[in-house]
């Protein structure tokens, strides 16, 4: 009786121990057959100048077909290495077709002779108001000289006309100019001059001098031009509302003829009426 109790506890104990054991077992055996976890993702270095592109190496095996024959041997394989891959080549920069001349590239003379302003063209031969007069006739010329007739080249166009009738007169035909705006004066020393070439010449210079300006009082030209009692008077201006009613009172009973001026020219006199 006395080893019944140390009997009891060695029981336990070894109980113990062994119910140890085989939890120990289980808890081993249930680790060993848990699932690794994945790996973790290396990380990946995303600077441009870090970054290396290879091309894969892809090799492809073509099978010979069946045949019913022997097989020959394949040939040993060359010594000699592939050639390396060819670039890509680039596209080519743009090119001027053939015969195309750059602006830039041309010689200096004849950039300097493009550049060259154009000569300026003469201006066409007026014609004449009227065609030769008799010998003996007085004819006196009245010109327009206001700030108008100096818009779209009508003064200059009148004294052309004026200068190419006056070359057609004979030389026994006498005659004056008379310049007016607000005023009026005779361009030539004397009453009528005879159509020489010196006074005509004489005529021209003075009407070279002439510019536009001013207001144009009609009948003061007209007036100074009847003073000296010609055979007709010719008036040329680019007014379009004269009439004879209104020139009447200094007119003196001598005919006149208005030869209107427009930037196309002067026109052909017309005797006012």
């Amino acid at each position: 009786m006395r080893h019944a109790p140390r009997t009891s506890f060695r029981r336990a104990v070894a109980g113990s121990v062994a119910a140890h054991l085989l939890l120990a077992g289980v808890a081993a055996v249930v680790l060993t057959r848990r699932p690794s976890p994945p790996p973790a993702p290396a990380a990946i270095d995303t600077r441009a100048d870090g970054i290396t592109l290879r091309a894969a190496e892809v090799v492809f095996t073509v099978e010979p077909p069946p045949s019913a024959g022997p097989t020959e041997p394949d040939p040993p394989p060359s010594a000699t290495p592939d050639p390396p891959p060819t670039a890509r080549p680039q596209s080519a920069p743009s090119r001027l077709p053939p015969g195309t001349v750059v602006p830039g590239q041309l010689p200096g003379n004849v950039l300097a002779h493009i550049r060259r302003p154009a000569a300026p063209r003469p201006a066409p031969a007026a014609a004449p108001l009227h065609g030769a007069m008799k010998p003996g006739q007085v004819v006196v010329y009245v010109l327009d000289c206001s700030g108008s007739m100096g818009e779209f080249g009508k003064l200059a166009a009148a004294k052309a006309a004026l200068a190419a009738t006056l070359r057609r007169q004979p030389g026994e035909v006498r005659f004056q100019v008379v310049a007016y705006n607000s005023t009026a004066r005779a361009l030539l020393p004397g009453r009528a001059v005879p159509a020489s070439a010196a006074n005509v010449a004489a005529a021209e210079a003075a009407l070279a001098d002439l510019a536009a300006a001013g207001r144009s009082d009609h009948r003061e030209g007209v007036r100074a031009a009847a003073a000296l009692r010609p055979d007709v008077v010719i008036l040329l201006t680019d007014a379009d509302d004269l009439s004879a009613a209104a020139l009447k009172p200094v007119l003196a009973g001598r005919p006149v003829c208005v030869a209107r001026v427009t930037a196309a020219g002067a026109g052909p006199p017309r005797e006012l009426r």
